[in-house]
C-alpha cells in the first residue's frame, strides 16, 4: 500500500487510555453532523457553501473477538474494507502500521471506484472484553483540510477507547539491518520518559529578535506540548527518555499551562507571571513514522552547532543521512558539496540513526548514545528539527 509520513499525524494526537466500562454509547461531536447506519456511526464535518472537499470519520460496530490476534484482526480488517469499498492503490507494500500500544493505524492515499483519489486512514483498538473496535477515516487529498479535522477524530476516537477499556498491547520492536550490524529500534516506553498518548505535539512559535548588530532576526522556536495542559519550552533530549518530574523541579521557568482558542493559542509560564497569546505564526510540526529514511546533507539554519551534538569537542557544522540508516556530522566535503564516503568510518561522529515519532537515536560507532528530540518543520523531509536547532538542506547555504 502507498502511505505518506504526513498521513499519520492521527497517532500523535491520540488520549491516554483507561479502563472503563466496555458497553458505551458514541459521544456526538460539536460542530459535525451524525448519522448512524446499521450500527455504524457516521460523522461529516459542518462545512461553508461552496466547500467541495470531504471528510468522513466512521466507527464501526464492534467485532467479536473470537480468539483472534488484534495485530491479524487489523491487517485483514483493512483489506476486507478496502477491497469492498473498492479502493486500489499503485503500490502494493506490505502495510506500515503503527501503534501507541493501545491504538493502531495504517494510512495510504488510494482510488476509488470512480478514479477519484481519498486520503484513507484506519484506527481500531481492542476493547476491555477482548472485542475489536474498527474507524475509517476518508478525506480529500489536501492535507492542511486532513490534518485539522483528523485532529478531533483522533482526540474523539481516544476518549471512545478510554470509555470501551481499550487493552495495551506491548509495542512491537522493529529491526533495522545495514550492512555493518543490526540496530534494535527502542520502544517508547521508558520509566521516566513521555509515552506517545502523552504528547499533543511539538509546536513551533516563530519570533523576530535582534542580532548584536541590531538587525532583526526570524527564529523558530519549538514547544513540546503535553495532554495533561502543560508546556515546556525548547526540548532538547528525546520525551521517551525525558525526566518531566526533575525538569519541573530543576528549570521551571521552562514550562507552563497552555489553551487553545479558536485560532489563538495561550501560554501562561510558571514561575514568570507572564502570560504568551500568539494569534499567528505558530504551527505544529509533523512527527516522523517508525524507521522513516532521510537522505542528504543538512545544517543549521544560521550556521551554528547543535550543542547536544557535541562528541569530539568540535561542533557539526554538516550532518549527513544515508538512507541505510547511517549518519555522520563533518564539516568537510568534496567538490560536488557530499560528504566523503570516508568520514562515515570516523568513530566519533558517525553511527547509525533511528527516526520514531518525536524522537531520533543517534548511535555512534564509539558506542554514544544520544536520544534527541525529532520533528518535520514543512512537508516532505527536507526541513526538520533536533534538538532546539533547525536543519535545511546544504545546499541552501551558501
Amino acid at each position: 500500500m502507498k502511505t505518506r509520513p504526513y498521513l499519520l499525524l492521527v497517532l500523535f494526537f491520540l488520549l491516554s487510555v483507561l479502563t472503563s466500562v466496555a458497553q458505551i454509547a458514541v459521544q456526538p461531536m460539536a460542530g459535525w453532523n451524525l448519522e448512524e447506519k446499521d450500527g455504524s456511526y457516521i460523522f461529516k464535518p459542518e462545512k461553508s457553501p461552496g466547500d467541495i472537499k470531504e471528510f468522513i470519520y466512521e466507527i464501526m460496530a464492534p467485532s467479536i473477538g473470537r480468539g483472534q490476534a488484534f495485530d491479524d484482526w487489523f491487517s485483514d480488517a483493512i483489506d476486507k474494507d478496502m477491497q469492498q469499498a473498492g479502493f486500489s492503490s499503485a503500490n502494493t507494500d506490505k502495510k506500515n502500521i503503527t501503534t501507541n500500544q493501545t491504538i493502531s493505524s495504517f494510512s495510504a492515499e488510494v482510488t476509488d471506484k470512480k478514479g477519484k483519489s481519498w486520503y484513507v486512514t484506519y484506527i481500531a483498538y481492542q476493547t476491555g472484553s477482548n472485542d475489536f473496535r474498527l474507524a475509517r477515516v476518508m478525506s480529500s487529498t489536501d492535507i492542511k483540510y486532513y490534518a485539522s479535522n483528523m485532529r478531533p477524530v483522533a482526540t474523539h476516537f481516544g476518549n471512545l477507547a478510554k470509555q470501551d477499556g481499550g487493552n495495551a498491547r506491548a509495542t512491537r520492536t522493529s529491526v533495522v539491518q545495514n550492512d555493518d550490524n543490526i540496530v534494535v529500534q527502542a520502544d517508547n516506553s521508558g520509566t521516566k520518559g513521555l509515552k506517545t498518548p502523552d504528547i499533543n505535539g511539538i509546536l513551533i512559535h516563530l519570533e523576530y529578535n535582534y542580532a548584536p548588530d541590531g538587525k532583526m532576526i526570524r527564529t523558530y522556536y519549538p514547544y513540546l506540548v503535553l495532554n495533561d495542559g502543560s508546556i515546556y519550552s525548547e526540548p532538547v533530549a528525546s520525551p521517551y527518555v525525558f525526566d518531566v518530574n526533575l525538569s519541573k523541579e530543576k528549570e521551571p521557568k521552562k514550562w507552563g499551562s497552555w489553551k487553545l482558542k479558536g485560532n489563538s493559542f495561550i501560554v501562561e509560564w510558571n514561575n514568570r507571571n507572564e502570560t504568551e497569546k500568539w494569534y499567528k505564526n505558530w504551527f505544529w510540526a509533523t512527527p516522523s513514522i517508525s524507521n522513516e529514511r532521510i537522505e542528504g546533507s543538512f545544517m543549521t539554519v544560521t550556521g551554528k552547532g547543535n550543542d547536544a551534538l557535541k562528541i569530539s569537542g568540535a561542533a557539526p557544522k554538516v550532518i549527513t543521512f544515508t538512507n541505510s540508516g547511517q549518519f555522520t556530522i563533518s564539516s568537510l566535503t568534496d567538490a560536488t558539496g557530499n560528504t566523503p564516503a570516508s568520514e562515515f568510518s570516523k568513530r566519533n561522529e558517525s553511527g547509525t540513526y533511528l527516526l520514531n515519532d518525536y524522537s531520533i537515536e543517534l548511535r555512534f560507532n564509539n558506542g554514544t548514545v544520544l536520544h534527541q528530540t525529532f520533528y518535520f518543520y514543512l512537508q516532505g523531509k527536507t526541513h526538520f528539527g533536533i534538538g532546539n536547532y533547525v536543519y535545511v538542506p546544504k545546499r541552501n547555504e551558501q
